[in-house]
């Protein structure tokens, strides 16, 4: 991989017990459930023998957790990043769609979540502003690194949450969609970014599950 391109590796989670009970589940840091940890018995088998320039993990259990499930040897190297912790969904976190489903705001939010927030929790756009903020340092990050010479191609491993993962392949990718990306709990999603052209940003060329 030549100086113009950066390959991230994007893992969510496994399961909590929240997830399996369809609960929300933003900034209440649960640890994962037993079919959480069987869930990344696949990506550990992928990830076995892949390399790393940087290892990039949301601060909360269920990813840190993750983390040690897959590669344990990179737990005390990895950034862990409160920017990446999926969004807050403030007084919903711990109710699932039919506790909530006659709430009129959570009606509001479900029809325009750009316009309505859970109350105590994120707005959409406070949402991605982190997440974006998170993803220009990053590739200034690798960009510095790819300076040190080509035996340091740039592969950094991001394990984070669903929407955090929808996001950063939203925003990277121009014509995907938020809701397009598919992240299961435990998947593994590669995705190749190309300088655009003479300038220094990065697009998304190429999107694969693995």
């Amino acid at each position: 991989m030549d100086m113009k391109s950066i390959e991230l590796v994007l893992m969510r989670h496994g399961s909590t017990l929240w997830n399996e009970q369809k609960r929300y589940l933003g900034h209440t840091d649960l640890g994962l459930s037993s079919l959480g940890r069987n869930e990344l018995v696949s990506a550990r088998g992928k990830l076995k023998k892949m390399s790393f320039s940087s290892v990039y993990c949301s601060d909360l259990a269920r990813c840190r957790e993750s983390l040690k499930e897959v590669r344990s040897d990179l737990v005390m190297e990895a950034v862990y990043d409160q920017r990446l912790r999926e969004m807050d969904f403030g007084d919903w976190e711990g109710h699932t769609y039919e506790q909530l489903k006659d709430v009129p705001l959570y009606r509001e939010w479900l029809n325009d979540p750009q316009g309505a927030a859970p109350p105590q929790g994120e707005s959409w756009s406070v949402f991605e502003r982190r997440v974006d903020e998170f993803l220009q340092n990053m590739l200034q990050a690798e960009k510095q690194k790819q300076t040190l010479g080509p035996e340091r191609p740039a592969t950094a491993l991001v394990v984070a949450h669903g929407g955090v993962i929808r996001q950063i392949v939203h925003t990277l990718v121009p014509d995907q969609a938020f809701w397009d990306t598919r992240v299961e709990p435990g998947n593994l999603l590669v995705l190749t970014l190309e300088r655009n052209g003479d300038t220094a940003d990065f697009q998304g060329r190429n999107l694969r599950y693995i």
